[in-house]
């Protein structure tokens, strides 16, 4: 078949595998980059994303601009990024086909076809937010295949093609603005002309040199991020250096393990205890395991090592020994090794080998099976990615001590109306991570929404004393406080509050609702809630329907029915535009009320 049609079927392939993906909504940490990023606001906000280290979790500008790009055309309609993944996906497979090809093996087309549907994968195309692994990936890839444009690993006697190198340099760069994994990039290069070429010279790795000086800094301005600005710090991150080591050697085992037999795919595995020196036997054994494949690379050939060794260096910036904010929750997860996988499934471009020797019906059945039973399972993995609820609650079936799940989960319910299950989520994630402020935080929230008042405030008070800056702790400190009907120490905390930059809004809407629609006369403040929704929906561009319902409360509490309705019916529109069908209806229901001349009163949502 001709190239053109056998990267068409590749493309259809991945498409048809990831088909229940395109009916997925958002997930866990989709928010911080799409609905609350302020990046994606005009061309002020373009501009913030190249030249704002802290604009976004990281600086990764070319992530940044591609959610910009897709905000422009379609706002936060999740069919949109979920077709841009899948495309993305596909177009990594076609170039992992073309690299392996560059590269002489004879089975590069299954190894690709493999990468493509292998539900490992899953997790970072059925999951907007990897749209950093997406394109980096494919920057990575397209760096090296230029590379292989530029110098001809085989033999020193072709002329070095001066354009090709530009090319893959900048390619370099892309994958470095998309994600710093990346910067293992130049170790790669090094490791392909090692295994094509018989007899290696210093100069054989001096193109190289550019690599490393751009890919280094990245790496290690990343890792200060990580640190300072998104919060890889504290007590789960105090770990010995042998402790690391013996994670490192069991996160590379379980990658391994979980691409040879991809079973029990979780959002967030469990966290290793790692305090035994016994384990350092694990990074013993991965070290012989390299050692022996060295060794028997004249009898098996340089292949399998190189494989090895592409895995173990991707791998790398991942595997313990830099802090990463997830690490807290478990020490690997699927996402973190979508490129590193790409050496070990390289070795399975010898699979249709292996089979040349039957015939070529028994041969195409076998490896037809292969690719269908993994498209299967990266079918009904997708699943699990249609929305939080679904994410949480697999997460907790096959992780049920992952105190994040139980407390996220709890905020779904709670959100959702079912205060009773939320309480049990979030008292199970305090129980299960003592020092966890969010869960007691949004303990108290369930409480104090039960009228459950001074347990309320125990909880709201523990959530404070373990991380003092917290600022929806204090808000929900004013709220108790005004429950109690001690006014003048609730407005104290809201004028902190008000002074501090960036302000909490969700605080400051919370209490705006309280001051709209309490019950208690003595609580109720009409044009003071209405003077902080305002403030609220001037910072969001009157578009947060949440925002624009409160003002909407605050009108009506006025007897401004007029304008209470024309608020509301804003803040249905937006909600449904964001797929907030819950929201849509309870804003609606309180509609229908302004529309009759009625308030709302209630002390809650």
């Amino acid at each position: 078949m001709r190239t053109s049609t056998k990267a068409a079927f590749l493309v259809a392939l991945t498409v048809l595998a990831y088909l229940p993906a395109f009916r997925n909504g958002f997930i866990w940490d989709d928010d911080a980059w799409l609905m609350h990023n302020r990046t994606l606001e005009g061309l002020n906000g373009l501009f913030r994303l190249w030249f704002d280290l802290l604009a976004l979790q990281q600086y990764y500008p070319i992530t940044g601009t591609a959610f910009w790009i897709q905000y422009q055309l379609w706002g936060f309609h999740p069919l949109g990024y979920h077709t841009v993944n899948v495309a993305l996906h596909a177009l990594n497979a076609v170039v992992f086909w073309f690299v392996l090809r560059k590269l002489g093996l004879r089975g590069a087309w299954f190894a690709a076809a493999v990468f493509a549907v292998h539900p490992i994968m899953v997790e970072s195309v059925a999951w907007v937010t990897e749209i950093k692994n997406l394109l980096s990936t494919a920057f990575f890839l397209g760096s090296i295949l230029a590379y292989l444009n530029f110098e001809n690993l085989e033999t020193r006697d072709l002329p070095r093609r001066g354009n090709w190198f530009v090319l893959s340099l900048l390619f370099f760069i892309c994958a470095l603005l998309s994600k710093s994994v990346t910067c293992s990039l130049p170790v790669v290069i090094a490791i392909l002309i090692w295994w094509k070429r018989e007899q290696i010279r210093p100069a054989d790795f001096r193109p190289l040199l550019p690599y490393f000086l751009v890919g280094l800094p990245m790496g290690l301005l990343t890792a200060w991020l990580e640190v300072h600005h998104v919060g890889a710090a504290g007590a789960f991150f105090n770990l010995e250096f042998y402790q690391r080591c013996i994670i490192a050697g069991r996160a590379i085992l379980f990658y391994f393990f979980k691409l040879l037999w991809p079973n029990d795919l979780t959002f967030i595995y469990p966290r290793w205890q790692v305090t035994s020196a016994w384990l350092l036997l694990v990074p013993a054994f991965v070290a012989l395991c390299l050692l022996t494949l060295w060794f028997l690379r004249k009898r098996i050939g340089k292949g399998p090592f190189v494989a090895a060794a592409f895995f173990v260096v991707t791998l790398g910036p991942i595997l313990g020994f830099f802090n990463g904010y997830a690490m807290q929750f478990s020490f690997v997860a699927d996402h973190w090794q979508y490129l590193s996988s790409l050496g070990v499934i390289a070795l399975a471009s010898a699979f249709p080998n292996v089979l040349s020797g039957v015939s070529r019906y028994v041969r195409g059945a076998t490896l037809g099976f292969v690719l269908v039973a993994l498209a299967l399972l990266t079918a009904r993995q997708c699943f699990i990615y249609k929305s939080e609820d679904t994410v949480w609650r697999d997460t907790l079936l096959k992780n049920p001590n992952c105190w994040l799940a139980h407390n996220n989960l709890g905020v779904n319910l709670m959100e959702g109306g079912s205060s009773g299950g939320a309480e049990e989520h979030f008292r199970a994630a305090v129980r299960l991570n003592s020092s966890f402020y969010q869960a007691e935080n949004n303990l108290g929230e369930v409480l104090l929404a039960r009228n459950q008042v001074e347990e309320a405030a125990r909880h709201n008070d523990r959530s404070i004393e373990i991380k003092p800056t917290y600022a929806r702790s204090h808000w929900n400190k004013a709220l108790i406080l005004a429950q109690q009907a001690k006014c003048d120490e609730a407005y104290e905390i809201v004028d902190q509050g008000l002074q501090q930059r960036p302000i909490y809004l969700a605080g400051v809407n919370a209490f705006a609702w309280l001051l709209a629609t309490s019950p208690d006369e003595r609580v109720r403040k009409p044009r003071g809630a209405e003077e902080l929704a305002r403030r609220c929906c001037e910072a969001t561009g009157y578009a947060n329907p949440r925002f624009l319902d409160t003002l909407a409360a605050a009108y009506a509490s006025q007897n401004q029915f007029d304008r209470a309705a024309e608020t509301a019916s804003q803040a249905v529109d937006y909600a449904a535009q964001l797929g907030q069908a819950t929201l849509a209806c309870e804003i609606t229901r309180r509609l229908e009320l302004y529309k009759t001349g009625k308030g709302y009163l209630s002390f809650r949502r």
